[in-house]
């Protein structure tokens, strides 16, 4: 749900984009940057009155009824390129012959709404809606319309798939079980890499708990407020989740409709990776629940695989910690295929070909 070393505001933010105007429809402003080696266009639609600003990124030579990839955010206000992490994931997959569709989360501007008053299945509804006007482009092939999504988005995919049949899902450190659950791991996971004793991280789930407790008892945020300030001075406080009301906001919604992923509903081939160092959501446990739940199913299109040296964000990182990460993005920001971890994106995109949807 949420990145240990960030911003305490970010960490709560982030819990767990041719032809003419005439072929890809009404709604679409043409855009391009000429050193991008691929193309973008504005396709916004509409979800509860509000404009979502979105974009349509094809290759740079577009074909008729292509494949296309349908981009689900993490949590938090995440634009259309996630702060231009998804770039390299552009280029990756239109140079083989996919298209990426993404879109400024609500709130985030031009898109309107608020973003921190989204239900999990509010998102679904969005993803859904979404998907209903990029079927309307002339170039999308509508029977290979799927979906890749990270984090939070493990919970949205399940939802989307039960209302929307994907023609594929790929899942990256998707979370299989509630929101509270994979938020305790996130503090006791790095707690432990820091170094913290025991008893320290059980004043943390101690703090966990309580604000559990306020959400479900529906107490005001001037309760959420001064158990922050009990702990301020606490060595962990930097661990657990603090904020502002639209901080608590959020939680409420997303700790008192805490339920884990059904994923009975994903019977179409299904790629679910997780990095090894992952201290966000468990790795192991979370890919045997996959495998064990997809089996159920009878799906047997299912590739599940944890990649060495890699983070939540599948950046490569021998600690897990959001510090490492951070330095590795900064260190190769103008190499971008080095940030990840090794095999990560081959493995998408040589997997996205074996479908044979081109």
């Amino acid at each position: 749900m949420f990145m240990a070393s960030m911003s305490r505001a970010a960490r709560a933010c982030s819990l767990l984009f041719f032809f003419l105007r005439a072929i890809l429809g009404d709604g679409v402003v043409m855009g391009q940057d000429s050193s991008l080696p691929y193309r973008e266009q504005d396709l916004n639609f509409t979800y509860h009155g509000d404009s979502l600003f979105g974009k349509l990124i094809t290759p740079l030579v577009p074909k008729e009824k292509m494949p296309v990839i349908v981009f689900v955010h993490g949590s938090g206000p995440e634009d259309y390129s996630s702060s231009e992490n998804y770039r390299y994931l552009w280029e990756a997959f239109t140079a083989k012959g996919f298209a990426c569709y993404s879109w400024n989360r609500p709130g985030v501007a031009p898109s309107g709404g608020q973003w921190y008053r989204m239900s999990v299945q509010d998102r679904a509804e969005e993803v859904i809606r979404a998907i209903e006007r990029l079927k309307q482009c002339p170039i999308v092939d509508t029977a290979k319309v799927g979906l890749w999504g990270i984090s939070q988005a493990g919970w949205v995919i399940p939802k989307v798939a039960r209302e929307s049949t994907p023609a594929f899902v790929i899942t990256v450190s998707s979370p299989v079980t509630t929101a509270f659950e994979q938020e305790c791991y996130r503090v006791t996971s790095g707690m432990k890499a820091a170094g913290f004793s025991r008893s320290e991280r059980q004043k943390a789930m101690a703090y966990n708990k309580a604000l559990r407790e306020m959400i479900q008892a529906k107490a005001p945020y001037a309760q959420f407020k001064a158990l922050q300030e009990r702990t301020a001075k606490e060595t962990w406080q930097d661990y657990v989740i603090g904020g502002d009301e639209m901080v608590y906001a959020y939680l409420s919604i997303v700790l008192s409709q805490d339920d884990a992923p059904d994923l009975s509903s994903l019977r179409c081939p299904v790629l679910a990776i997780w990095g090894a160092n992952d201290l966000v959501v468990p790795p192991q446990s979370s890919a045997r629940t996959y495998k064990e739940a997809l089996a159920r199913t009878g799906n047997d299109h299912v590739l599940i695989r944890i990649i060495p040296d890699a983070d939540h964000t599948l950046t490569f990182n021998h600690s897990g910690t959001g510090a490492e990460t951070i330095k590795r993005r900064e260190a190769y920001k103008d190499t971008p295929a080095a940030i990840f971890a090794p095999g990560y994106v081959p493995l998408m995109t040589e997997w996205l070909t074996g479908l044979h949807l081109r």
